[in-house]
C-alpha cells in the first residue's frame, strides 16, 4: 500500500489503449457482480453495504494481470494523472524511476518559453512536435519532477513531505529545463514558503540556494537565521556556491551588528542632578556598575546576542545602588539599550 506522501500510484496498461487504476486514486469502485478475490461484490450503490475488506493491492494487481495477461503495471503521479486538471493534458513526462506525469505544454510555456523546447530535446524522436513525441523520459526522479511541476502549476507539494535536500535539488535543476528559478520562486509562492520553513534548521543551505540563484527575498529572510552561525565554518565549496556578492553582504551584516552592540553598551547611564545624599562622587558607582556589566558582556558579544542576556547582566546591578534615582537611571539605560539593540537590522 502506498504511503500518504507517495507521489505516484500503480496503474495497468491493458494493451488496448486504456489505463486502469490499481491503487485507488478514485476511491469508489464501479458497480460489479463479479467478485474479485479479497473484495466483496456491490449489490446496489443505494443499499446499505457491509463494511468492505481492506484493500489488498497485490491481490488486485494479480487479478487484473489475470484478466489482461499482456498488460504492464506502471506508476502515475497522484497529482498529475489523467483527469487531474480541468483541461486534457497534451504532454506525458516519464521520470527516471518510471513515474508518468500528465502535464500541459501551455502552462509550462507560460512559465518559460524555453522550457518546452528544452524538454523536447529529451525525446527519443528528435525534431517532432508535442503531438508526435509520445512519452518523454527525463533523467530526474519522480520526487524532483513532482516538486518542479507543482512549482510550475503554482501548487504546493507539501503533502508529499519532500526533504529540504530534494527541494534544493529541484531548484538547482530548473535551469537545465529552461526555467529560471527567479521566474517562479517568488515570495508567498508554495516552494518559497516550503524552503523558508526549513531555514531555522538548515539556514546555510537555504541561504546558499537562494544566493546561488539570486532569490533575493529568500536569501534576505534566511540570513536572519544565520546570526548565530560562525561564518568561519563556511568552506570554500559553500563560499563558491553562495557567491561573492551575497557572502560579502552576510559578513557585513555580522560585522555591523557587532559594531552596533558595542556602541550601544559603550554609553553609560546618564547622571541625575546632584543631591545632598547623592553627590557626583557617589554617582560614580552607577558608571562603575555599568562598566562592570559591559566587561562581563564583552565575552558574550555576538551578532545574535539575546536582549534577555543584556537584562540579566545589568538589572541585578541596581541592588548595589543605594540611591533610588541612580536605580531609575540604570533601569532607564537598560530599557534604552534593549530597545536600540532590538531595532538593529537582522537580515542582509
Amino acid at each position: 500500500m502506498q504511503h500518504s506522501d507517495s507521489v505516484h500510484d500503480s496503474w495497468t496498461y491493458n494493451g488496448q489503449g486504456h489505463l486502469q487504476n490499481a491503487a485507488g486514486i478514485h476511491p469508489t469502485p464501479p458497480e460489479s457482480s463479479d467478485g474479485v478475490p479479497g473484495f466483496p461484490s456491490l449489490v446496489g450503490l443505494t443499499e446499505e453495504l457491509p463494511t468492505p475488506a481492506p484493500y489488498d493491492l497485490s491481490a488486485l494487481q494479480n487479478a487484473m494481470q489475470a484478466d489482461y495477461p499482456d498488460s504492464q503495471v506502471m506508476s502515475i503521479s497522484t497529482s498529475f494523472h489523467p483527469g487531474a486538471h480541468s483541461s486534457e493534458s497534451d504532454l506525458i513526462i516519464s521520470s527516471s524511476d518510471g513515474v508518468l506525469f500528465y502535464v500541459h505544454s501551455t502552462i509550462i510555456s507560460a512559465t518559460s518559453p524555453a522550457a518546452i523546447p528544452t524538454i523536447l530535446r529529451f525525446s527519443t524522436i528528435p525534431g517532432t512536435g508535442i503531438e508526435e513525441v509520445g512519452i518523454i523520459s527525463i533523467p530526474l526522479n519522480a520526487v524532483l519532477l513532482n516538486i518542479i511541476f507543482h512549482t510550475i502549476y503554482g501548487t504546493s507539494c507539501a503533502q508529499n513531505n519532500p526533504s529540504v535536500d530534494d527541494l534544493i535539488a529541484a531548484v538547482d535543476v530548473l535551469p537545465e529545463l529552461g526555467i529560471a528559478p527567479r521566474a517562479i520562486i517568488q515570495p508567498k509562492t508554495p516552494l518559497f514558503t516550503l524552503l523558508l520553513s526549513h531555514a531555522p534548521m538548515r539556514p546555510l543551505d537555504v541561504f546558499a540556494v537562494a544566493a546561488h540563484h539570486d532569490l533575493a527575498e529568500l536569501a534576505s529572510t534566511a540570513s536572519s537565521h544565520l546570526l548565530s552561525f560562525p561564518l568561519f565554518n563556511i568552506d570554500d565549496t559553500m563560499a563558491a556556491r553562495i557567491g561573492t556578492s551575497y557572502l560579502k553582504r552576510l559578513f557585513l551584516l555580522h560585522m555591523m551588528r557587532m559594531e552596533e552592540v558595542k556602541m550601544i553598551l559603550a554609553q553609560p547611564p546618564a547622571l541625575h542632578p546632584i543631591r545632598k545624599d547623592c553627590d557626583f562622587e557617589n554617582q560614580k558607582k552607577l558608571s562603575g556598575a555599568w562598566a562592570w556589566g559591559t566587561t562581563c558582556l564583552a565575552w558574550d558579544l555576538r551578532p545574535d546576542l539575546p536582549t534577555q542576556r543584556i537584562r540579566s547582566v545589568f538589572e541585578p546591578l541596581s541592588e548595589n545602588l543605594t540611591c533610588t534615582e541612580c536605580q531609575q537611571m540604570l533601569k532607564s539605560r537598560i530599557r534604552d539599550a534593549v530597545r536600540r539593540w532590538a531595532s538593529i537590522k537582522t537580515h542582509i
